[in-house]
């Protein structure tokens, strides 16, 4: 249903529920003007023209003012002027809605640290034992912390 079948309809209700004045009580008078007004409301609603649109603009249109008011931003925030920061936020909000949703972080419990370190520990203890001669702690922990952190956040 459009607005104007929506006010047609309005109208058409409000005229059969008014009585005819010669039933009016006077307690009903107030009533009365009020169904007036609104029917007055929508007549001239209806009456009113459609504001037809008066210019068009496409995103190429308004991709080089998009740019040069993300540039004043910038230049505002770099001279530390808070409208900098209010207009680089008001121009990035819509663009931070685009995104996907980013994951919640999940890090490594005390626990879980302890373990890693613990067994890359004496991975690296049989490695000497065993003869080895380089220095493979340090990278060997790098690359257990990182296993472990990328299966637990992908």
């Amino acid at each position: 249903m459009t607005k104007d079948e929506a006010l047609k309809l309005a109208l058409r209700s409000l005229k059969e529920l008014a009585p005819d004045d010669s039933d009016y009580a006077p307690a009903l008078q107030g009533q009365r003007k009020r169904q007036e007004n609104a029917i007055t409301a929508i007549k001239q609603a209806l009456a009113a023209p459609v504001q037809e649109p008066v210019g068009w603009m496409s995103n190429k249109d308004f991709e080089p003012i998009r740019i040069r008011i993300m540039q004043e931003a910038y230049e505002l925030a770099d001279s530390n002027n808070p409208e900098g920061y209010n207009a680089i936020k008001v121009m990035c909000g819509d663009v931070q809605k685009m995104l996907p949703p980013q994951r919640t972080w999940v890090g490594l419990t005390d626990e879980e640290v302890n373990q890693l370190y613990t067994q890359i520990q004496e991975q690296v203890d049989k490695h000497w034992t065993d003869g080895g001669t380089s220095m493979m702690f340090p990278t060997t922990l790098y690359k257990a912390f990182e296993a472990k952190l990328r299966s637990k956040n992908t």
